[in-house]
C-alpha cells in the first residue's frame, strides 16, 4: 500500500485516466476542506475499497468536510473495513490494525443470507428461513450474496434434487400496507443507533429488485417499536456492524419485522427521494457519524 499522503488508492487495473482524475478530485476536495476548517480536516480511513462518490460514506464525509481516503494516514480520526463483498476476505493492514484510532466493522467479515438468518434467529427468537423439501405453499428462494436482487416466489415442498446451491428458501413476507402498496424500510445503523429511516415503495413485480416507485424520510419510532431496535442492536452486535444499512420488512399478516440484508458499504439516500429530502438524510448521518466517533473511546476496536 503506498502511502500517497494526499491522494487516493485506485486499482492499477483502472484506465490511467481514471486513476488520475480521482486524485486531482481528491486534492482540490481536501485543500477546500483545509480552507473551511482553516487546518488539516480530520481523516476517514476506508480500507480496502475506495467509496464511490455515490455512497453514503462520501456523502457523510464531503458534509462533515472530512478527509475520506484509503491510503495510510498519520493520526486518522477512525478506520472503517469498506469491502464491497459478500465475504470479506482482504487482511486489514497492520498499520491500520496497530493504529490508535477507531476501527470500525473490523470483523464484519460474513454478511452471506445464512449468516445474517443465525443472527436473526438468536436476536429475535424468530427467523426467516423455511426447509423447501417440507414447507407448504409461497415460499422465496434467493441467492446467499448481498446485492443480487433475484428472489422469486416458489412452491413448495420442492425435491431434494431441485434444492439450489448457494441460495436460501424463506418465507413469502408480505411486506404491503394498507392500500397494497409493497414497501421496504431502509434503516441507518451508526454504532448502535439507529438515527435514520426511510420507506421505499415498490410495485409488486419489482418487489425483490432495487427498482422503488418512491421513497421517503420515516421517522425511526414510527417504523420500529423500543423493542426491535434492542433486538437489531444485538443482531449487529453478533454480526460485527458498527456501520451499515439494514432492509427491514413488516409482515402485514404477523407484524413480525424482518431484517432481510445487512449492507456495510451503502449507496444513498435513495435516488428517489425527494431532493430536500435527502439532505436532510445526509445532514442526520453525518450528525450521528460524527456523535458517534466523538462519543467513543480510541481504544474502542471491535
Amino acid at each position: 500500500m503506498r502511502r500517497n499522503r494526499y491522494g487516493v488508492n485506485v486499482s492499477r487495473q483502472a484506465p490511467w485516466i481514471e486513476r488520475l482524475l480521482k486524485n486531482v478530485r481528491h486534492r482540490l476536495n481536501l485543500v477546500s476542506m483545509c480552507f473551511a476548517q482553516r487546518k488539516r480536516p480530520p481523516i476517514v480511513i476506508a480500507y480496502p475499497d475506495l467509496p464511490s462518490r455515490r455512497s453514503a460514506l462520501h456523502k457523510i464525509c464531503m458534509e462533515l468536510k472530512w478527509e475520506l481516503t484509503n491510503a495510510p494516514r498519520i493520526n486518522p480520526k477512525i478506520c472503517i473495513r469498506f469491502e464491497d463483498q459478500t465475504e470479506k476476505n482482504t487482511p486489514l493492514p497492520r498499520w491500520i490494525t496497530d493504529g490508535t484510532a477507531l476501527l470500525w466493522n473490523a470483523h464484519c467479515s460474513d454478511i452471506r443470507k445464512s449468516t445474517l438468518e443465525r443472527s436473526h434467529l438468536a436476536a429475535f427468537g424468530y427467523g426467516m428461513a423455511v426447509d423447501p423439501t417440507s414447507f407448504e405453499g409461497p415460499m422465496v428462494i434467493k441467492s446467499e450474496f448481498n446485492a443480487r436482487h433475484d428472489g422469486k416466489v416458489i412452491h413448495g415442498p420442492i425435491a431434494d434434487s431441485d434444492i439450489q446451491q448457494h441460495c436460501v428458501y424463506q418465507l413469502d413476507i408480505k411486506n404491503s400496507d394498507e392500500t397494497g402498496q409493497h414497501f421496504d424500510y431502509r434503516l441507518v445503523f451508526i454504532r448502535g443507533s439507529i438515527p435514520l429511516a426511510y420507506k421505499k415503495y415498490k410495485a409488486a413485480e419489482s418487489r425483490f429488485t432495487n427498482q422503488c416507485a418512491s421513497a421517503q424520510i420515516i421517522s425511526v419510532n414510527t417504523a420500529l417499536d423500543h423493542q426491535e431496535i434492542q433486538f437489531i442492536g444485538t443482531m449487529m452486535h453478533s454480526l460485527h456492524v458498527d456501520y451499515a444499512e439494514l432492509d427491514a420488512l413488516r409482515d402485514a399478516q404477523t407484524g413480525k419485522l424482518f431484517v432481510i440484508d445487512v449492507n456495510p458499504t451503502p449507496w444513498g439516500p435513495p435516488a428517489e427521494l425527494p431532493y430536500e429530502e435527502k439532505r436532510v438524510a445526509i445532514q442526520t448521518m453525518a450528525k450521528a457519524f460524527e456523535n458517534a466517533i466523538n462519543g467513543s473511546s480510541p481504544s474502542n476496536k471491535t
